[in-house]
């Protein structure tokens, strides 16, 4: 019984990506900063203290000493119909609709936050800026009714990714500015669904019963580095670049089996602890923006996520007797993100900004390998908000996202039970961000 067991335990092991709908290709959320929230557009020119998460040469562009304080929320949507497998009858009773798939899923709470605050200096005569940040790019979480047609795969979870910065960036010459962040990152997740009870063809219905629960929780502390550039040829026109480092995360915890009323030990809770190997990956990211007129500017980014590393997950369980290790197949592909958008002055209102903007990103999970805790989308974006310099020494934005995840149908899964699927979805992310100004403004 080791290996069946262990490799039933899979699905609830990928809840780590609950939060996929949130964050489409890449792992986390990049709404942070008014310029990519409205505009899609910021690793070109990133003005505001996001440059610390997005590009850290741009760090340059907010001299003297600043404060950011940007708070993020993001309200998901989401409907999933599973489809039948072999038998699924003796575990979902509902009814089949027209199209052959069990009732709509939708999650009783699917939220997500995303906070900031980031506080900077300049240093030789501006040249030099130093910055720390602290801001959550992915917190994220969802529940699903206990008599779901997906509770073989997820009741509730959550992942908490919080990030601490330290960066610096140069301005090299007036064209050219240099900069690189330190960061570690906090990984917390929690899951828990119903254990399906056949497991590898094997039925142990007997033993487990139709109601057990698997409970997981895990955490690691990771880190990473952030190097980036911009480039100014013309004061018009600026080009971004960044790369981030790819993270090795092992989360570690605890994980129970509880047995439902129906199984052989009634109420009987196992606990025992395990280490989950997953991968954060490389990213590569570019961008321009150029400045049309006094009053319009245009930019562009692309956002490339290298997930072609991430072929497979594999977990230790220790103090469980049925259960030893298992290896759920990923097979990712690169994903990637193309955004753009325009910022406007309006003549008779120089302090307020405008900006309008879109994107679209291209889910890394194969059918195969997706899973309906994991119901990652292609989808596109579509961005606006405002930016007002209320006094010479304070900024308020807000801004508005919606994402559209497209529909998406699935055939020849192969996670247990099978998570062939057809779904579709939305997020809507509203910021609030101040920024507070003790040095200059003049390069903004």
């Amino acid at each position: 019984m080791r290996r069946p067991a262990g490799l039933g335990l899979a699905a609830a092991l990928c809840a780590w990506l609950v939060a996929a709908e949130a964050r489409g290709g890449g792992f986390a959320v990049p709404e942070i900063g008014a310029r990519r929230t409205a505009m899609g557009a910021v690793i070109g020119r990133p003005d505001d203290l996001s440059a610390i998460y997005h590009n850290p040469a741009g760090l340059t562009l907010t001299p003297g000493t600043n404060l950011l304080l940007s708070t993020g929320l993001s309200l998901i949507e989401s409907s999933l119909r599973l489809g039948p497998w072999d038998a699924s009858d003796r575990y979902l009773t509902e009814p089949l609709d027209a199209e052959g798939y069990y009732p709509a899923a939708a999650p009783s709470r699917a939220i997500a936050v995303i906070p900031m605050l980031t506080a900077s200096t300049s240093l030789l005569r501006d040249r030099l800026v130093i910055a720390a940040s602290v801001y959550v790019p992915n917190a994220a979480g969802a529940a699903f009714p206990d008599e779901s047609p997906v509770r073989y795969h997820l009741l509730d979870s959550y992942v908490v990714a919080g990030n601490a910065t330290l960066a610096a960036a140069f301005r090299v010459a007036d064209w050219l500015s240099v900069g690189a962040g330190v960061h570690l990152i906090y990984l917390r997740l929690h899951a828990r669904r119903l254990l399906f009870p056949v497991l590898q063809g094997i039925d142990l219905g007997g033993i487990l019963g139709k109601r057990s629960e698997l409970v997981l929780d895990g955490s690691d502390l990771t880190g990473g580095v952030t190097l980036g550039f911009m480039l100014r040829p013309l004061r018009s026109l600026s080009f971004g670049l960044a790369l981030i480092s790819k993270n090795d995360v092992a989360l570690e915890g605890d994980i129970e089996l509880r047995f439902g009323s129906d199984a052989i030990t009634p109420d009987k809770t196992v606990p025992g602890t395990h280490v989950t190997t997953l991968v954060i990956p490389w990213t590569l990211q570019g961008g321009v923006n150029w400045d049309v007129s006094r009053f319009v500017e245009v930019g562009a980014e692309l956002r490339y996520y290298f997930y072609r590393e991430f072929h497979e997950q594999r977990t230790e369980v220790k103090g469980i007797g049925m259960i030893n290790e298992l290896v759920t197949p990923k097979n990712y592909r690169d994903s990637l993100q193309v955004s753009g958008g325009v910022k406007v002055k309006l003549p008779p209102l120089p302090s307020l900004e405008l900006m309008a903007g879109m994107h679209f990103d291209r889910t890394p999970a194969p059918d195969e390998t997706v899973s309906a805790e994991q119901p990652s989308f292609n989808h596109l974006g579509l961005h606006t908000g405002a930016r007002f310099q209320a006094t010479r020494r304070l900024r308020l934005s807000l801004t508005y996202a919606r994402y559209f995840y497209l529909e998406r149908r699935t055939s020849g899964s192969l996670t247990t039970p099978p998570s062939n699927f057809v779904a579709s979805g939305g997020n809507n992310i509203i910021t609030l961000a101040v920024e507070a100004a003790v040095g200059r403004l003049d390069a903004r």
